[in-house]
């Protein structure tokens, strides 16, 4: 770490920050990503200098690198691409793709 008294390097205010964002997220919360309805599941992803910051594990996009965008969030995962990653959906629950054709005559 730098002394006391001096300024940091780039890559120790790095570290900095993805310790706190790990920490933040050490309890087992998952993650929101700003003020969405959402809630994902969380992953170790790969930041700026090889640091691990904490990611929606769907891998959807976070407005750029901003660490700041998401926030730990106790509530119970409803994304459904993280909830299909780790096996918790429901089987059978597909989304339909196109309305169910109508009946010839209507």
């Amino acid at each position: 770490m730098a002394e006391s008294g001096s300024t940091p390097s780039l890559h120790e205010a790095l570290a900095t920050i993805a310790q706190a964002a790990r920490a933040a997220y050490s309890g087992g919360s998952n993650l929101r990503v700003r003020s969405s309805g959402i809630v994902h599941e969380v992953a170790m992803t790969r930041w700026f200098a090889d640091e691990r910051m904490p990611g929606p594990a769907c891998m959807v996009g976070v407005s750029g690198w901003d660490p700041g965008a998401a926030h730990p969030d106790r509530g119970a995962v409803t994304c459904r691409r993280c909830l299909k990653l780790t096996h918790a959906e429901p089987a059978g629950e597909q989304l339909e793709l196109f309305g169910a054709p109508e009946p010839d005559g209507a």
